[in-house]
């Protein structure tokens, strides 16, 4: 019978597949000063003034007191869309009822929050630690644990990079794991062309097949921060600071409530499409997971179709932090279940802060304790010296 360190160089030896996809969630940023989704709800919905405050308190008031603020852009890209087709050319939202332009109004307003807490950083007010507020004079975000995750993801790499592929895709709006990876001298492949200022080209399957050492795909599977619409409706990666194209109600974030996810030059079919291939992959590869809470099902339901499909190679490694109660906790419950008599369970793998499960069987390291892995800055400490602890 396995013990824990024999499970641990089962999974350390994953880690060193040639081909790895690294899905980064909100928690990846959380140390960068960037707010968790909740955080980021209520700090966005703070800022909502007269006179949007009056929907959006409604459309709230619709959804479940758990519902974050991709919840309620997706709720009024409904109501938009209801209003739009209506005779009367408004949506009801409880006893109330609100036009198109006051929907819009609102969903241009939301993505404007959204996008200046990203881009400047946030950290809401916690035990004796004051609130923080980054603004485009005084910005707050800070690559430094994306840098050190980078240094040790590639360090121990070292010998691999010319017949290896790693790829990052992200639920994330923030710019860090470009900023990281350009930081350490690498290019970036982000479905744009090269240049301060870029223009949509997408991820074209026979580039990406041909790319060089050093040079790595980043699918932002729910858009960025520096991602706008031009004024002729196109998609570009702007800089910031310039009088032109910016405008943060036109960043282009997951979902939107607007004519242009309804054309061909919608980009977020292709980046599912995009993270879809490499999960397709014939390659055995591994899908490392950190900072997410299998909280999407969108993402969920692709990785689960994928390891479901006859033949398919791919082995799942999830850095987790263990929920619920003290004595009572547990893995998030989508994770659990691909863990448990599914005919794929040998092939994942969690890395918790309580003990690493394999194979559907859990191993506790001997004298117990908190093992750090799970966060982001303890990932890059295993990373780096192979201690989990």
């Amino acid at each position: 019978m396995k013990d824990f360190d024999e499970a641990l160089e089962e999974l350390s030896k994953l880690l060193e597949a040639g081909m790895q996809v690294w899905l980064l969630g909100a928690g990846a940023s959380y140390d960068a000063k960037i707010p968790l989704m909740l955080q980021l709800t209520s700090r966005v919905c703070s800022l909502v003034a007269a006179p949007h405050d009056v929907p959006l308190a409604s459309i709230r008031g619709e959804l479940p007191g758990t519902a974050h603020i991709e919840h309620v852009l997706s709720h009024l890209a409904d109501l938009i869309a209801i209003a739009s087709r209506s005779n009367s050319g408004q949506a009801a939202v409880g006893a109330s009822a609100f036009s198109v332009v006051q929907l819009k109004g609102l969903h241009a307003e939301i993505i404007r929050r959204i996008a200046e807490t990203i881009r400047y950083g946030y950290r809401a007010a916690v035990g004796a630690s004051a609130e923080e507020t980054g603004t485009l004079q005084h910005p707050i975000v800070d690559v430094a644990h994306h840098s050190a995750f980078m240094d040790a993801l590639f360090a121990g790499r070292a010998n691999l990079e010319s017949r290896s592929r790693v790829v990052f895709t992200t639920t994330n709006y923030d710019t860090l794991v470009e900023d990281a990876l350009s930081l350490a001298r690498r290019r970036v492949v982000d479905g744009f062309s090269a240049g301060g200022i870029g223009f949509w080209t997408g991820h074209r399957e026979e580039e990406i097949a041909k790319l060089p050492p050093r040079c790595h795909q980043v699918i932002k599977l729910h858009g960025s921060v520096d991602w706008l619409r031009a004024a002729d409706g196109t998609l570009v990666r702007a800089r910031y600071g310039t009088s032109y194209l910016s405008r943060l109600e036109d960043t282009l974030i997951y979902p939107q409530a607007t004519k242009y996810v309804e054309t061909q030059r919608d980009p977020f079919a292709e980046l599912f499409a995009a993270f879809r291939r490499l999960l397709a992959s014939t390659e055995s590869h591994v899908l490392c997971i950190v900072g997410y809470s299998f909280g999407d099902e969108h993402i969920n339901l692709e990785i689960e179709e994928a390891l479901k499909r006859d033949g398919n190679k791919t082995n799942v490694i999830a850095f987790v932090r263990e929920i619920g109660p003290p004595g009572a906790t547990m893995l998030p419950e989508r994770l659990r279940a691909w863990m448990t008599g599914t005919a794929f369970c040998n092939r994942v793998y969690a890395a918790s802060d309580q003990a690493l499960y394999a194979g559907g069987a859990r191993f506790s390291p001997l004298g117990g304790g908190e093992l750090k892995w799970w966060s982001f800055a303890g990932l890059s400490g295993f990373l780096r010296t192979g201690s989990a602890a």
